[in-house]
């Protein structure tokens, strides 16, 4: 009887009906029931396992291999991190969220539900060849490696270890020459030239390998290998078979890494959305680029992550934020980057994203020379993108050689322009605030109308040696306030806010909202201790306050800090005084008036 199996003609034997079968239905059935099928014929196989395999399985995650390397390139580890941003003119903090890496998600699904079908598709070919060791080997021609990912052995002298180098051996000449070796008698003295993966002499007579091939390619990616105690128990039968498991192992790899593409576009989406989300509750530079940050370290192997903008006051291109895992040593915050050597400048102004696969042998600085960045491994440097405009870049550095791929820069790509499009939104607006003069949510004056004000108000108070005194209202608990009610919901509870302060103050008195949680109110001709009984005043009128918002009644608490104008003093020492005690009564809690 002879079976056409592939565009192979092979003689029958139950092996080959075997291979048949399971490639009729992976044809028909597809992959999902191919794979259940292997796992209830092989629930009987009971083989012996080498002691490491446990180890090598999570050892495994972190490779990176030529082609496996879409499995392995997310680093899976607790986030320990040193974050620092520049804060301009902010009121209150928000805490950090606990976050899950994506790439414990991927080590859950795809890479070991890959290893697992390849375990049990390697039990099932040793089970039916009578085999002494069945193994997969991936070729990374990188490194010139073989390198380990599963096998089942009833040897106890198996390789403890995952890595081997490309040699002289059968197993490394398959790998080069992409051509399936037959050796029917295995001399006992050459054994160890000849299988590389026993630590010890054999008894093996019988070895075969083939050849692995993916996506069209030339070059084998994998080697499939098998040996036997019996001298000449395998031939050209033996071959056909293993060509179709290997086949078989190249559509299973193919099926896996469609989904694991699958899984990152969906990550990509949700980061967009994450980063969406973010913006929607804090609108400005500093949550840009903490958000950026953020999702960027859920997609790709990092230990420092960098956003690099430009400074308008200092006109030069700056460190702005650092998302630091190591907490050592690194390039200070607001440090001004060298045009003329910097490598992260040259990436701004070439707008085109650069790998650097060894930063040891970088000829220019990344950020300036004399920097204290000593670490070794590679960096990405990704440009912040709009369509006209580049706002900046994004560096991605790890202490490992070669970390990053094609692959990587495309998923931080979508993320920058998604933070860079949301730049030039918030540059806009603040353009068209520049020359409005009242807040459209609330009708008070904008920040730089009262900021104007407050510089006008504070001369006149150190010429005139009149009292002044300045106070800042924060609502309490803002983010759980927009969680729950939303964020239209929220700009009415400042809206209501706003009324009740202008019911509260004398047409000669300055309102003005400075930041989306917080108006500041100057009180002209008024003593610190005259603000403080009337800021107690203002925020017992506010608790007491009921607020109706889609047929819900509600009510909020604020903090309040009050400070007084002292002789000579300047405008920015002034809200400086006040902000300080605004967030002093923010972390007592809130619904407190707290006094400079």
């Amino acid at each position: 009887m002879a079976l056409i199996l592939g565009g192979i003609v092979v003689k029958g034997y139950p092996f080959n009906v075997l291979l048949y079968v399971i490639a009729s239905i992976f044809l028909f059935i597809g992959i999902n029931g191919i794979i259940r099928r292997m796992l209830r014929k092989s629930e009987d196989i009971n083989e012996t396992f080498s002691s490491e395999e446990e180890v090598l399985a999570d050892d495994r995650m972190t490779d990176s291999i030529e082609y496996g390397t879409k499995f392995s390139q997310v680093r899976y580890a607790t986030e320990s991190e040193s974050n620092q941003m520049r804060i301009n003119q902010s009121v209150g903090s928000k805490g950090n969220e606990d976050i899950q890496l994506f790439g414990q998600n991927v080590k859950e699904s795809s890479r070991k539900e890959f290893n697992k079908i390849i375990s049990q598709l390697l039990s099932l070919v040793k089970d039916t060849q009578f085999a002494y060791t069945a193994a997969l080997f991936w070729v990374n021609r990188e490194k010139q490696q073989l390198v380990l990912e599963s096998h089942v052995t009833n040897s106890e002298k198996f390789i403890k270890f995952r890595r081997l180098p490309i040699g002289l051996d059968v197993v490394s000449q398959i790998a080069i020459t992409g051509k399936p070796k037959v050796v029917n008698y295995v001399d006992d003295y050459g054994q160890s030239d000849m299988v590389p993966y026993y630590n010890g002499a054999e008894l093996i007579k019988t070895f075969v390998g083939i050849p692995i091939f993916y996506d069209k390619k030339d070059e084998p990616i994998a080697v499939l290998v098998i040996d036997c105690l019996e001298a000449d128990a395998y031939g050209e039968e033996t071959v056909a078979s293993l060509s179709s498991v290997s086949n078989l192992i190249s559509n299973i790899l193919e099926t896996y890494t469609s989904k694991y593409d699958l899984l990152l576009d969906s990550e990509v989406l949700r980061a967009i959305g994450k980063i969406k989300e973010e913006l929607t509750i804090d609108f400005s530079i500093n949550s840009i680029s903490k958000t950026l940050a953020e999702e960027v370290s859920k997609l790709v192997p990092w230990d420092y992550i960098s956003i690099v903008l430009y400074d308008d006051n200092r006109k030069s291109w700056v460190l702005y934020y650092l998302k630091n895992r190591m907490n050592d040593a690194y390039a200070p915050l607001m440090k001004d980057l060298q045009t003329e050597r910097s490598i992260v400048v040259e990436v701004i102004q070439a707008g085109i994203p650069k790998i650097v696969d060894d930063v040891t042998k970088l000829e220019n600085p990344r950020f300036y020379i004399g920097e204290h960045c000593d670490s070794e491994g590679s960096l990405m440097i990704v440009p912040l993108s709009s369509f006209k405009k580049c706002y900046g870049a994004v560096v991605v550095e790890s202490k490992d050689l070669k970390a990053y791929t094609d692959t990587d820069v495309g998923l931080v790509q979508k993320l920058a322009v998604t933070s860079a499009w949301a730049m030039e939104i918030l540059g806009l607006t603040e353009l068209i605030n520049n020359h409005v003069a009242f807040d459209e949510t609330t009708s008070v004056l904008t920040r730089k109308n009262f900021i104007r004000r407050l510089i006008e108000e504070v001369q006149r108070a150190n010429d005139f040696s009149v009292d002044l005194a300045l106070v800042m209202v924060s609502v309490d608990r803002m983010n759980e306030h927009i969680e729950k009610y939303g964020r239209d919901a929220f700009d009415l509870i400042l809206q209501e806010l706003a009324c009740l302060i202008k019911g509260s103050v004398r047409t000669y008195d300055v309102i003005g909202r400075i930041d989306f949680n917080c108006f500041a109110i100057l009180l002209v001709n008024t003593t610190t201790n005259e603000a403080s009984l009337w800021a107690e005043k203002m925020r017992k009128n506010i608790a007491s306050h009921v607020i109706s918002i889609n047929s819900k009644n509600l009510s909020v608490t604020v903090s309040l800090g009050v400070a007084g104008a002292k002789p000579s003093i300047s405008d920015l020492e002034l809200v400086e005084n006040a902000n300080r005690v605004l967030q002093k009564a923010i972390d007592a809690g809130g619904n407190i008036v707290r006094v400079y």
